[in-house]
């Protein structure tokens, strides 16, 4: 009876672990396929590449539909934080006086947001434009600028494999279906006028690596 009980818990045992693994291989499998709400926004766990564009692109979809001839340029800044969670930085921009998180997209780098994880704001849901970052001039600053932020601070240490990966698919994505030419690709640094302000999103940025992934958009 001894070595049948023993049987039996053992066998059990291994149905239940068998059971987790199953559920947990699953849950993997759906965050990997993209995106829930989060915040008023959209959450995209994985941007595949230009050669595996899904049927339907969560990036650009039905439920939520992009004005393709409004967009003109991307602005790439950094947080200017080691880390950053979606309810921290919306509490950060609500308590300077904007009425909502500032940029169009976040980037996660495992520090308050998953590793290249990438956040859609409700102002790309809703395709309203970005707030202006205060030491761009107005004059210079267009407002059918997508603005997105890599979680981090550029002037410290180096963005994350996954956060530069991500960026760069991001980016390819929003100029192949906005039709935005890499010359209309600029960092945060670009704009600004100021000289006391760091640079963003900084001097740790891989930007010739990042502007080598860039497409060509003929017209």
């Amino acid at each position: 009876m001894t070595n049948d009980f023993a049987w039996m818990h053992s066998k059990r045992t291994q149905i239940v672990w068998g059971s987790f693994f199953v559920v947990m291989s699953a849950m993997l499998v759906l965050l990997q396929a993209g995106g829930g709400d989060i915040q008023g926004g959209v959450l995209f766990t994985n941007i595949s590449s230009m050669n595996e564009l899904p049927e339907v692109d969560p990036i650009f979809n039905e439920d939520m539909p992009v004005n393709t001839t409004k967009w003109s340029s991307i602005v790439i800044q950094h947080l200017g934080e080691p880390a950053g969670s979606i309810k921290s930085i919306q509490r950060s921009h609500l308590s300077g006086g904007l009425n909502g998180i500032g940029f169009h997209f976040i980037i996660g780098n495992g520090n308050g947001l998953g590793d290249g994880v990438v956040h859609g704001s409700e102002r790309w849901v809703h395709q309203t434009r970005a707030a202006r970052p205060i030491s761009v001039d107005p004059e210079s600053w267009d407002e059918n600028v997508i603005t997105i932020c890599l979680i981090g601070n550029g002037n410290r240490r180096s963005f994350t494999e996954k956060q530069i990966l991500h960026l760069s698919r991001l980016v390819q994505r929003l100029q192949n279906k906005l039709s935005i030419e890499s010359s209309d690709v600029y960092l945060a640094s670009d704009l600004d006028n100021s000289s006391n302000v760091a640079p963003s999103p900084g001097k740790f940025f891989a930007e010739a690596m990042f502007r080598s992934q860039l497409l060509d958009i003929a017209h």
